[in-house]
């Protein structure tokens, strides 16, 4: 391959990558959750009078948020890589007919 192409089949192989940690994170995600949560007396009695622990709970939810989109990230890149490598993949097919096009000689091939 020319350091100046794409290979439209890496391009594939990334993706599937992409899918794969996805795939692979959803347990590791509700493990963290889990164990998280359990706080117990982290932030003392003072914690709870100063708010710190439901700072911490606010903090926790918006971890949680963000990883639980995380997945959906992965996919739909891997997505775009996939859609990327299709137009490659037709962009090069269209060069080529173009170029046999304009190599045939008058009246079509012989």
């Amino acid at each position: 391959m020319s350091q100046f192409g794409v290979d439209p089949d890496t391009l594939n192989e990334l993706a599937g990558k992409f899918d794969r940690e996805a795939k692979d994170l959803a347990k590791p995600i509700e493990g963290f959750a889990s164990t998280a949560s359990q706080i117990g007396e982290a932030f003392g009695l003072l914690g709870a009078c100063d708010g710190a622990a439901q700072k911490y709970q606010t903090l926790l939810t918006g971890t949680l948020k963000a990883l639980g989109q995380l997945p959906g990230v992965l996919t739909s890149d891997g997505d775009r890589l996939r859609l990327n490598a299709t137009n490659y993949k037709n962009s090069d097919q269209t060069a080529v007919d173009h170029l046999r096009a304009a190599t045939q000689p008058a009246g079509g091939p012989a």
